[in-house]
């Protein structure tokens, strides 16, 4: 009865115990797992259903820790704003729903407001005006710099920086003050300064200076002795309101005007208003007339725009300032500019028109273009010094013999070059950078920007060294501690691909003697490079005992251990002996350094006699004046086997051979946010993250459609590609993701593969990159820079199709 008890006992006990874990197990089951997990100094990448990169959580490539989306999809199109006209400016509403979408999606970052000229225009960062965030939409007040009618368009941005399709396009033309308008409060006003007007002191004394609110004086409605100072509030006349020469240097107090309420440039800029966001601009525009207006700038703000078209060559001149100016004095004229697909005209300039202290013209200064890339911004720059009679130049804006089209200007500059200007050894400085001249009024030395840099260095007046302005340099001796490259190959890499000559070799003067049986003569040791070839040698002179038989040469090879007769055989020669007597014998083999396999190989001459007389015996041997020889020779780079047996019989198949063609890049872009082409660098290859302006930049480059023949049906060895970066963020130099892709013509939209390889490059150099891993596929046409990545690491620009040093492919194949 005891042990039953004891026994019931004991399976409560395990009862209990499995009851035990069983709620613990179950416990653990419905816990959440993230309690008990981190992220230890990187990143957890967060894919979709289909294997797809959609983001990381955690630290960055910069340090920083954040959650980054990628590969996300555009948000959808905003509904059509609504848009009213305010003083100045337009009012812009979006009520927050979508054209094609019944929700907000969960990515939403902002709404873009952009403003255009004509209702058609490409919303990118040049038309952007404001920004609304609020998902439930919201109102925004855009000042607008004309009172012409301007187009509102919405855009929609998700947190990858991601932009969405815009909506269409709704016109709105700001309010505009009108001067006749208030007239009769102006009458008011000289009627109240009259006190021979009965009453007037009365209504003056009770009215007071509150009268005249702010800004509600306009231009030229205001007549001398009016109003007093004291009957203007602050602020009450705004700037560009008051006509030039209507305030005469005796109306002014002394300190009734301080040094920053007068427009006399921009810190060294000799022009007032260099971003024509100003009230100086809207004078400027006004004595201009109809052909200037106000346009969207470059990126922000706004800029002047020239309507081109007329009937006959015509030449539309904006003068933006007079400066005073010395004889011989230089100027360095620049200013952004965007023209037309159909502009025509002979050129587009900022000049200075040089002029006597009579006024009468004596010359031009011209910064020009004659042949300006339509559709994107760019700069024209130019260094220009004044007669001799120049008393001060006129800054002016100029299309020249224009009959159709527009242009754009925006950011204009004029600033002194300062240095001595004539004669002998001096030195310049200006904004593009330092010129210094040698004794005979030459140019040493070019480090400039915009023009072509040069560097000449002398010792007593003679040149020693020199690097010219297309980047050709000339030394009395240079040292390299790190590599030398030539066209893109280091010089290592092109030794590598010649032969590298003998890497073993011995010498016999010995005689040694063998039978019918094997006998060992000469041992020689190498080490093998897999990726060279190799021809190995024995030359000698043989002496047979009798005539009749053979010589019998073998070649064993022991690798790294001790080489005996019993080596692995690997190449043997025989030699008849049809009479006794010294004749010189050879053995030869040519073998893959992988044939042989990688690493130190010890190579074993053998010899015998066979099919001779009894007892006949062979003697190898070399003399002082004529000794032997057996050797190892590296004859180049690995050479695949391309030959293929052939009875002779007319067969029509052809052996496979090898082929090394270089293509040169046949087209190139850049694309914002990894999305769209960017036309503002034209073939130039951007790449990482610089601001929110491009967001994550990426890059392709293309090659010709002969790529494709060529590798059609082909295996290929080596891809090798030739890129030249001549900027990166940081002046170390920076990383390149290169991957590859498929379009055979520039795409609109940014696509490539995702398997990729990053390779260093350092500021302006060009180098070739072995890119097998990651093109290794006769599908693929192209590379791609694509680092998708803030980090400032990736942030460069390679040159692309029509610049100098282009992206080339270079590409090894069996066919």
């Amino acid at each position: 009865m005891a042990n039953f008890l004891d026994d019931q006992r004991d399976a409560r006990r395990v009862a209990e115990v499995f009851a035990d874990y069983d709620r613990r197990l179950s416990a653990l089951e419905r816990s959440t797992q993230a309690s008990h997990t981190s992220i230890e100094g990187g990143a957890l990448d967060i894919y979709d259903a289909d294997g797809t990169l959609k983001g990381s959580v955690g630290v960055q490539p910069d340090g920083t820790v954040a959650v980054v989306p990628v590969n996300a999809a555009p948000p959808p199109t905003p509904t059509v704003p609504t848009v009213e006209p305010v003083l100045a400016g337009l009012v812009v509403t979006w009520d927050g729903q979508w054209d094609d979408s019944y929700s907000t999606p969960a990515d939403f970052a902002r709404i873009q407001v952009h403003l255009g000229l004509v209702p058609d225009y490409t919303s990118d960062a040049t038309t952007l005006a404001a920004t609304i965030s609020n998902t439930a939409g919201g109102t925004v007040t855009v000042a607008t710099a004309t009172y012409a009618t301007a187009y509102v368009r919405l855009v929609a941005v998700n947190t990858a920086g991601v932009t969405g399709p815009a909506s269409v396009a709704v016109a709105g033309t700001p309010k505009k003050v009108d001067g006749p308008d208030l007239s009769a409060l102006l009458d008011l006003a000289v009627w109240l300064k009259d006190e021979s007007v009965p009453g007037s002191k009365l209504v003056r004394e009770t009215i007071g200076a509150n009268l005249l609110a702010a800004n509600s004086v306009v231009a030229g409605k205001v007549a001398a002795d009016a109003i007093s100072s004291r009957e203007l509030k602050a602020q009450s006349v705004t700037a560009g309101k008051i006509a030039a020469g209507a305030i005469e240097t005796p109306h002014l107090s002394v300190g009734a005007v301080r040094p920053d309420q007068i427009a006399v440039g921009q810190g060294t800029n000799l022009v007032p208003d260099p971003s024509f966001e100003g009230a100086l601009t809207a004078n400027t525009l006004a004595a201009g007339g109809a052909p200037w207006s106000l346009a969207p700038g470059n990126r922000t703000g706004v800029g002047i725009m020239v309507d081109c078209t007329a009937d006959t060559a015509s030449y539309f001149t904006l003068p933006l300032a007079t400066v005073p100016v010395l004889a011989a004095a230089q100027l360095w004229l620049g200013v952004d500019i965007l023209v037309s697909e159909n502009l025509t005209a002979q050129a587009v300039k900022i000049l200075a028109r040089w002029e006597d202290g009579m006024g009468k013209v004596l010359g031009y200064g011209v910064a020009e273009s004659t042949t300006p890339a339509a559709g994107r911004w760019q700069r024209i720059t130019g260094q220009v010094a004044a007669p001799q009679g120049t008393v001060r130049a006129v800054l002016c804006l100029e299309t020249s013999a224009a009959t159709a089209g527009w242009c754009v200007f925006d950011n204009a500059e004029a600033v002194a070059i300062f240095g001595r200007i004539v004669g002998g050894a001096r030195a310049e400085v200006g904004p593009q950078g330092l010129r210094l001249f040698d004794e005979a009024g030459q140019e040493a030395v070019a480090l400039v920007t915009g023009f072509p840099q040069y560097l000449t260095l002398r010792s007593d007046g003679v040149a020693v060294a020199t690097i010219d302005t297309a980047g050709n340099a000339g030394f009395a001796d240079l040292h390299v501690a790190g590599d030398l490259t030539v066209g893109g190959d280091t010089v290592t890499t092109l030794f590598d691909k010649q032969p590298r000559g003998l890497v073993a070799v011995d010498y016999q003067a010995t005689i040694v003697t063998a039978s019918t049986t094997d006998f060992g003569f000469v041992e020689l040791s190498f080490a093998a490079d897999i990726s060279r070839m190799y021809r190995v040698v024995l030359d000698c002179y043989a002496d047979p005992s009798a005539a009749g038989g053979e010589l019998v040469l073998a070649l064993k090879d022991a690798g790294s251990a001790t080489p005996t007769i019993s080596s692995p055989q690997i190449q043997s020669a025989i030699h008849p002996t049809p009479t006794a007597g010294l004749r010189r014998v050879r053995m030869e083999t040519i073998r893959a350094g992988a044939a042989f396999g990688a690493g130190q190989h010890r190579l074993l001459t053998t010899f015998r006699c066979q099919g001779g007389p009894s007892g006949q015996t062979v003697k190898l041997l070399g003399g002082t004046s004529y000794p032997g020889v057996f050797y190892v020779e590296d004859v180049g780079p690995y050479i695949p086997e391309t030959g293929q047996y052939n009875t002779g019989g007319g067969s029509t198949t052809p052996p496979v051979q090898k082929y090394t063609k270089t293509y040169a890049a046949s087209w190139s872009g850049s694309y914002a946010n990894r999305s769209g082409y960017n036309s503002y660098y034209g073939n130039q290859m951007m790449c990482g993250y610089y601001s929110s302006t491009n967001g994550i930049q990426a890059s392709l480059v293309g090659f010709p459609a002969a790529l494709g023949t060529d590798l059609s049906g082909a295996t290929i060895n080596k891809a090798e590609i030739y890129l030249y970066f001549d900027h990166w963020y940081s002046n170390s130099g920076g990383s390149a993701v290169i991957k590859a892709h498929k379009h055979t013509s520039r795409p609109s939209t940014f696509s490539c593969d995702a398997e990729s390889q990053s390779v260093t490059w350092a500021r302006n150099q060009g180098k070739w990159v072995d890119i097998t891993a990651v093109f290794d596929s006769t599908t693929w046409r192209g590379i791609a820079l694509d680092p998708n990545s803030t980090s400032s690491t990736y942030y460069g620009s390679a040159r692309g199709v029509g610049e100098t040093y282009p992206p080339q492919l270079r590409v090894s194949y069996t066919k």
